[in-house]
C-alpha cells in the first residue's frame, strides 16, 4: 500500500520551542488557512453586535476595562500582536464576521501586583460562550492561542477561523512571562527563582484568566448591547503545553470550564525532562553510541513491516503500536563482529535506540516515564542537534541559563529550575544511569533514575503537572467533560503518557464505560506531535464534538479525521483531503470493512464492543504501557 505521509513528524530530539519557531515560519501556511475558511466553513451567523466598530474603539474598550476594578489593563504587549492602544477592529470578510481584538495585562497575584498578558478575540456574532486557549511548550508568547491566526489549528484542531465563525469570545495568555525560552524567565540568579512567575506558568495565569476573561467578555458585550450579559458555556482547548494546561484545569480548578479539550498533553514535565535528559546522554555515553540519520531512517520501515498488518489491514498505519512485538535488539539488522557499516546496527547503537522506546524506570524497575511509541520513529531522536565539545563533561551541553538550546538544555533546565530552585550545584548527569534486565516487565536497555529524586521533582512541580488521575474526581462529580487526544506517532511527547493516564482514570472511576460519561480519549494513528505531520488523518473538529457532548448530551463515539496534503510544515486546507478515517473512542480501534478504498472513511467503523486498543505486546510492555 502506498504511503500516505504528508509531512514528517517532529523528532523527540527537537525541542518543542524549535518546533514552534519552525511552524510559525512559512507564509504559505497562513494563506492555506484562509483558503480553508472559504472552502469548508458555513456563512457566519447574524451579528449580535450591529456596530462592533464603535464598540471596538480604544476609548470604548478602555471604559469596559476600567469597570473591572483594576484587574485588567488594555494596551500593547511585548509578546503579542501589536495593536495601537491594544485594540484592533477587523471588518467582516468572506465567511469571517467582523471581530475585535484586544491585548493587555491582568493581575494574577494582587498581593505582589504580578501580571500576565492576554489576547482577546470578540466577534460581532457572539454566541454567548467563552473559549480559552492553552499555550505551547513553556509559553511566553501569544502566537498559537490567537483565534485569528491560522496557526491556532495546531493547538485547537479544526480549520482556521473556526472559533470566530462560531461566535466564541476567545482568550489566550502568555502565562505570565515573555519570551519562549526554557526556564530563563524563572531565574533571578544562582539559587533564586521567580516563584510568582512559576506559579503563573504552572496554573495561576490560566485560572485567573478564566474568571477575568469571562468578566471582560460580559462587560464588553453588555456595553455594546446596552443590556447585562451572561456566559452560557465555557470551554478550554489546547495541545502540547496547552494540553497540560487543560489537564491542570480539570485537576485544580474544575469549576472553570464546562468542557476541556486536551491534545497531546505535556502531562508530566518532570518525567519528560528525565526522559529527554537520559536519551540525550545515551547518544554520547560511548563513541559508538551515535547513530547517523541515514542509518536511523532504516528503523521506521522495519517497524512498519512488523506491525502494520496487526490491526487487520496493511495500509501504512499502525493503529495500536503498543500491541507490536518489535524489539530493537531482536529485529534490527545487527552488524557482524560489531563492525559498523552504515547498513546495520552495532550493539551500542541498538542500545541507544532502546533508550527511546523503553520506559524510564527507577532502581527497582518501576516505571517513571513511559517510552516512545515505535510508530514513525524519526532519525532526529537518536542524535542531538548540537554535538557537545566534551562528551564526558558533567554538563555536556551549555546550560540553558548560559545560552544553551535544544532538548538536553531544556530538559536539564526543567529539573534544575523547577525541581531544585536553580541550585548552581545541581547536576542531572550523575543521577542518570543505564541498565537492562531486572525482575520487572521492563527489561530492555533503558534510562534509570532514582525514585527518591523523581518523587522530589514531581512534588516540587506539583501544581504544574496535569497527570494527577487521583484528583479528577471533583471534575467528574460536577459532570464536566474532558476530551483527550493523543498522536500515536508523536516523537515529541510519548502518547503513552495519555494512555496510561486514561487507564488509571478508568481504574479509579469504575471502568471505561462509566468513565466515558465524562472523559474520553481518542488516539490518532500515524500522526506527529499536535498532528503537525505524519501519514495518518490528523485534522478533526474537536470543538463541535465538545459542544454536542456538553450542550446536547451527544457524547462523541467517533471523530471524523482528515489527512490534507502538506504545504510547508502544515496542512493545505484548500485541497481535498487525501484520506479520511474515523477516530474511535478508547479502547476501540477503527475497523476496516475488508473491501473498498482504505483512504475512505466510509469503509471504516467503530464498534462499541471493540477493545483492541487494550492489547499490549512486547513493544508496549517495554515502553511501560499499563496492562
Amino acid at each position: 500500500m502506498a504511503s500516505h505521509r504528508s509531512s514528517p513528524a517532529p523528532a523527540a530530539g527537537v525541542a518543542i520551542s524549535a518546533l514552534l519557531l519552525a511552524l510559525t515560519g512559512p507564509a504559505a501556511f497562513a494563506q492555506s488557512g484562509a483558503a480553508a475558511a472559504r472552502r469548508v466553513a458555513p456563512a457566519p451567523a447574524a451579528d449580535k453586535v450591529p456596530n462592533l466598530a464603535a464598540a471596538c474603539r480604544p476609548e470604548a474598550v478602555q471604559a469596559v476595562a476600567s469597570r473591572l476594578g483594576g484587574a485588567v489593563t488594555v494596551g500593547e504587549t511585548a509578546d503579542g500582536p501589536k495593536f495601537p492602544s491594544g485594540v484592533k477592529y477587523v471588518a467582516a470578510a468572506g465567511t469571517l464576521p467582523a471581530y475585535c481584538q484586544v491585548t493587555g495585562s491582568f493581575v494574577t497575584n494582587p498581593k505582589t501586583g504580578k501580571t500576565a498578558n492576554f489576547l482577546a478575540t470578540l466577534p460581532a456574532n457572539w454566541n454567548g460562550k467563552y473559549l480559552q486557549y492553552g499555550c505551547f511548550g513553556h509559553c511566553g508568547g501569544i502566537i498559537l492561542n490567537d483565534a485569528a491566526s491560522p496557526m491556532v489549528t495546531i493547538i485547537a484542531q479544526g480549520v482556521p477561523g473556526e472559533a470566530i465563525r462560531k461566535g466564541y469570545a476567545s482568550f489566550g495568555t502568555d502565562e505570565g512571562h515573555a519570551g519562549m525560552s526554557w526556564a530563563t524567565w524563572a531565574v533571578k540568579g544562582p539559587g533564586k527563582v521567580d516563584q510568582d512567575a512559576i506559579e503563573d506558568f504552572y496554573y495561576r495565569a490560566d485560572k485567573v484568566l478564566a474568571g477575568v476573561g469571562k468578566k471582560l467578555t460580559t462587560a464588553f458585550y453588555g456595553q455594546a448591547l446596552g443590556a447585562p450579559q451572561t456566559i452560557e458555556r465555557a470551554y478550554f482547548q489546547g495541545c502540547s503545553g496547552g494540553g497540560r494546561d487543560g489537564l491542570v484545569a480539570a485537576t485544580f480548578f474544575p469549576e472553570a470550564f464546562d468542557g476541556i479539550i486536551a491534545g497531546a498533553p505535556y502531562a508530566n514535565m518532570m518525567g519528560v525532562s528525565i526522559q529527554g535528559s537520559g536519551i540525550a546522554l545515551a547518544t554520547i555515553r560511548s563513541p559508538g553510541a551515535d547513530i547517523a540519520p541515514e542509518l536511523a531512517a532504516k528503523i521506521a520501515p522495519i517497524v512498519l513491516a512488523n506491525c502494520d498488518a496487526a490491526d487487520g489491514v496493511k495500509d501504512g498505519l499502525i493503529q495500536n503500536p503498543a500491541a507490536c512485538d518489535f524489539r530493537p535488539e531482536r529485529d534490527l539488522p545487527r552488524c557482524r563482529d560489531g563492525a559498523a557499516s552504515g547498513q546495520c546496527f552495532t550493539d551500542e547503537q541498538i542500545k541507544t535506540i532502546s533508550t527511546a522506546v523503553t520506559a524510564v524506570t527507577d532502581e527497582q524497575g518501576r516505571v517513571i516515564q513511559p517510552g516512545y511509541s515505535v510508530s514513525d520513529l524519526q532519525p532526529g531522536m537518536f542524535r542531538v542537534k548540537t554535538a557537545p565539545k566534551d562528551p564526558s563533561a558533567a554538563v555536556p551541553w551549555p546550560d540553558v541559563m548560559a545560552g544553551g538550546d535544544g532538548l538536553p538544555s531544556a530538559a536539564f533546565a526543567n529539573l534544575k529550575v523547577f525541581g531544585h530552585g536553580a541550585d548552581p550545584d545541581y547536576q542531572v548527569r550523575p543521577l542518570i544511569s543505564f541498565r537492562e534486565g531486572g525482575a520487572g516487565s521492563v527489561t530492555g536497555f533503558r534510562v534509570v533514575f532514582p525514585r527518591a529524586e523523581f518523587d522530589h521533582d514531581v512534588a516540587a512541580a506539583r501544581m504544574g503537572i496535569g497527570a494527577h488521575p487521583e484528583l479528577v474526581g471533583e471534575f467528574i462529580q460536577q459532570n464536566r467533560k474532558l476530551l483527550i487526544w493523543a498522536n500515536l506517532g508523536d516523537q515529541g511527547l510519548t502518547p503513552y503518557m495519555s494512555i496510561n493516564y486514561y487507564k488509571q482514570l478508568a481504574k479509579l472511576h469504575g471502568g471505561y464505560a462509566k468513565l466515558q460519561r465524562n472523559v474520553r480519549l481518542f488516539a490518532l494513528p500515524g500522526t506527529g506531535h499536535c498532528s503537525t505531520g505524519g501519514e495518518g488523518p490528523g485534522s478533526f473538529d474537536a470543538l463541535t464534538a465538545m459542544e454536542n457532548w456538553v450542550e446536547k448530551g451527544r457524547a462523541p463515539d467517533g471523530l471524523m479525521a482528515r489527512l490534507y496534503p502538506a504545504k510547508g510544515l502544515g496542512p493545505d486546507f484548500s485541497k481535498p483531503p487525501r484520506r479520511t478515517m474515523p477516530l474511535c473512542k478508547f479502547p476501540e480501534m477503527a475497523r476496516y470493512s475488508g473491501h473498498g478504498d482504505v483512504d475512505d472513511a466510509a469503509n471504516w467503523s467503530c464498534a462499541a464492543d471493540d477493545t483492541r486498543m487494550l492489547k499490549v505486546g512486547e513493544s508496549g510492555r517495554q515502553a511501560g504501557v499499563l496492562e
